[in-house]
């Protein structure tokens, strides 16, 4: 954004407006005195006010120019005209010729015909459109980049007391109190999987702001120095703690901020807000906003995070400059569930011990946060839109983030059904314990290898704990993406190195950086592609970036010690990709050999399966492959040509479809045929039901989040393959679309009671 050139302009129009918000008054009244005055300053002939009202259309609250008859009464679509343009994109519209412009509604209410020049921006707090701003002038205007900031600076004061209430009447305030007392029901995407019942906490600072605008800029400017500077200090007392030197994944989150704080051009744009006349607290928000705007534009994951960030630490700031505590005190609330738009990893740490779940507006899986959610195994929902306006302070909450949805101030019929489902859960967990160190085995001698995902040292506890049979996934790019750097030799190594130690005898299975598209390395400059899931990544990337590839397989090697190194190979699409990175692999093996370290005792390097082609390779593949792994997340979204990460249609295709299965047993013909060991690792492998069909087609090996494991084991021990094997196949030949209800009929036949 172009800051203004002249601040001094811009301070007197809001002292103005500052004392027009001091004066009582009727909301009407108070806003047509606000359109007046900004029709002045602005040298406008026209200056009007759009707000969203209850039935989320823009209506004309003010105006100064137009027909007073068409306020209240002319309304627009968002996303209708220029000024429904603005709201649905969250950007300035200027133009000279306003009725050559594309878009261009005119109501003839208004008598808006005779005006040639249009500037809009919109009225908006913290991502959230309130309404539009508009002036107009006769003559054609080229409006400057001054004008447009100028106008934005006026439309957050206007934004600030919009959410205050300062526009709205009481029966609109009763009907909103009496709204957030009815039973709510929001879907959201799935963060980490859990179901609990608990009482909702809003972590957003609830801001009264009773003056945004500031007559003193160098005090105001102190005031903001003083909130990062203790910002910085509260960040660097938790960085010392003992805890923290233990768990390094969340060190290397922390120092992360401490480095984005102390960014000047953050700083420097709300400085600029200030001199603006704004106050240090309206100063943040705005920059709050701005970001929020940026965020939902951004598709880089990478650009995006850093956004995300910075909002973060905007939300701390604004706490501090409120004197609001930073660190919620959830002793006194009963299984508290945190509701924010986000939540920094530092503010999420600090709550690990009292916090139930998460419930996040933004967010995305492979956040920061979601990684430390997993990794403290706190039941986390994200992307539930419009969940802060729709909560309060003490509702009754029930976040099921296994079938992604959030129930506010339930039904009682509803609550019971959960209340009997934690309770029978309770019953499994329990019962599952039993099974921690007995086979998956099957009544027909069937035995099952549950391997468990890993990717953060804080997992590592949960391969004893789960019974799991090894890690049949290590995530090595989690250790990157939390890092602000590219971890050293050494460093890598010593992780590599820890989590063989904590297998001991059993297998474990090194993944290569999966780096690219949603996830990527700070060394690196994201790529911005249209489709990044199809893009620049995984071993498309490592293979062009040879030295980061090289450096991690060096560590992998002296991470083994002499013992057995499995090293997987993702998104392969074509053999050659996997045949030069098994060559960088034995030659790095080669000259660490020379130079006289320890090399493994034994190689073996496979390869993901994820991407359709690579099951119909030639026959010299799979004749040197050591293993192959089915990557079930990546190969169903694939195949399917439907993104995992889009709600739509995310659950839309059956992975039991007899498809998909179809071409599940040609990958399973092709590793038999040429006897390559082949495991399923992914979301699927964790659901019972789902494993039990992916045991009858062939898979012997499995690989799944720990949590899951004790529920598939559950099932296997229960059933005879043989009989689903038969079921599966019968179902396959027929022209079902699924094999999914026969095989619940069967449990059902059986009395197979599944708590899942």
């Amino acid at each position: 954004m172009t800051q203004p050139s002249n601040n001094y302009n811009s301070r007197v129009l809001l002292k103005r407006l500052k004392e027009t918000l001091s004066e009582l008054g009727e909301a009407q009244a108070r806003l047509d005195e606000i359109v007046k005055i900004i029709a002045v300053s602005m040298k406008s002939e026209v200056c009007s006010i759009y707000l969203l009202n209850r039935n989320n259309n823009l209506e004309l609250y003010a105006t100064e120019g137009l027909q007073s008859k068409a306020v209240h009464y002319s309304e627009l679509n968002v996303g209708q005209g220029l000024v429904g343009k603005i709201a649905a994109t969250a950007e300035p519209i200027k133009t000279s010729q306003v009725s050559k412009t594309k878009g261009f509604r005119y109501l003839p209410e208004t008598g808006e015909e005779i005006y040639n020049s249009f500037l809009g921006v919109p009225i908006q707090r913290l991502g959230k459109i309130l309404g539009v701003l508009v002036i107009q002038n006769l003559k054609n205007r080229d409006y400057t980049e001054d004008d447009i900031y100028g106008l934005e600076i006026v439309a957050m004061v206007i934004a600030e007391m919009a959410e205050l209430g300062a526009f709205t009447n009481s029966d609109d305030t009763d009907e909103l109190i009496r709204e957030r007392k009815k039973p709510f029901s929001i879907n959201g995407s799935i963060g980490k999987e859990g179901i609990v019942i608990g009482t909702a906490v809003l972590l957003e600072p609830q801001i009264k702001i009773k003056n945004p605008i500031a007559d003193n800029p160098s005090l105001e400017k102190q005031k903001l120095k003083k909130s990062i500077s203790k910002l910085n200090n509260q960040l660097s007392e938790i960085i010392s703690k003992k805890y923290f030197k233990k768990k390094r994944d969340f060190l290397e989150i922390l120092e992360t901020h401490k480095l984005l704080i102390e960014d000047r051009s953050w700083i420097n744009r709300m400085e600029t807000s200030i001199d603006s006349g704004l106050s240090a607290i309206v100063a943040v928000e705005k920059e709050q906003t701005v970001t929020k705007s940026r965020i939902t534009k951004v598709q880089n994951f990478y650009f995006k995070e850093r956004l995300l960030e910075f909002y973060e630490m905007s939300n701390i700031l604004l706490k501090i400059l409120t004197n609001q505590n930073t660190h919620l005190n959830l002793d006194q609330v009963k299984e508290p569930i945190l509701v924010a738009r986000n939540i920094s990893p530092l503010e999420l740490v600090s709550l690990r011990n009292q916090l139930k779940g998460l419930v996040l507006e933004d967010g995305s899986v492979g956040s920061h946060t979601t990684i430390v959610c997993r990794a403290l195994n706190i039941p986390l929902l994200i992307q539930t839109k419009d969940i802060i306006n729709k909560s309060s302070n003490g509702d009754l909450v029930i976040l099921d983030a296994d079938q992604g949805i959030v129930h506010l101030r339930p039904e009682n019929s509803i609550l019971q059904l959960y209340i009997s489902k934690i309770e029978l859960r309770t019953k499994a967990k329990k019962s599952f314990l039993a099974l921690k160190n007995k086979e998956a085995r099957t009544l027909d001698n069937n035995k099952i290898l549950l391997m468990m995902n890993a990717g953060l040292m804080a997992d590592l506890p949960s391969l004893n704990e789960s019974g799991a049979d090894g890690v049949g996934l290590y995530r090595t790019e989690l250790q990157f993406l939390i890092n602000s750097r590219v971890p050293k030799r050494a460093e890598q190594a010593k992780i590599y190195c820890k989590v063989l130690d904590s297998a001991g005898p059993n297998p474990v299975f090194f993944r290569t950086l999966d780096i690219g598209s949603d996830k990527i390395l700070p060394t690196i400059t994201p790529e911005i592609e249209p489709n990044p899931t199809l893009g620049w990544r995984a071993i498309r990337l490592t293979l062009e970036r040879t030295g980061v590839f090289k450096m991690q397989v060096q560590s992998l090697i002296r991470g083994a010690k002499g013992r057995n190194l499995n090293i997987v190979i993702p998104l392969v699409t074509e053999p050659r990709e996997f045949f030069e990175a098994k060559e960088i692999i034995f030659e790095e093996i080669k000259r660490e050999k020379n130079r006289n370290r320890i090399i493994p005792k034994l190689v073996k390097i496979g390869a993901m399966l994820e991407v359709p082609s690579l099951a119909f390779a030639p026959n010299s593949f799979f004749k040197n492959v050591d293993f192959l792994m089915v990557g079930g997340n990546d190969l169903k979204q694939f195949f399917f040509a439907a993104d995992r990460e889009n709600e739509k249609v995310r659950k839309r295709y059956d992975m039991l479809s007899n498809s998909f299965l179809s071409f599940l047993k040609l990958i399973i013909k092709k590793s038999e045929k040429y006897t390559i060991p082949l495991s399923f690792c992914g979301e699927d492998a964790g659901k019972p039901i789902e494993a039990l069909v992916l045991c009858s087609l062939g898979f012997r090996t499995l690989s799944m989040q720990p949590n899951c494991i004790a529920p598939v084991k559950s099932l296997i021990r229960n059933i005879k393959l043989s009989i689903i094997k038969e079921i599966v196949d019968n179902a396959l030949e027929s022209n079902y679309e699924t094999v999914r209800n026969d095989v619940l009929q069967h449990l059902e036949d059986i009395k197979y009671n599944p708590i899942t």
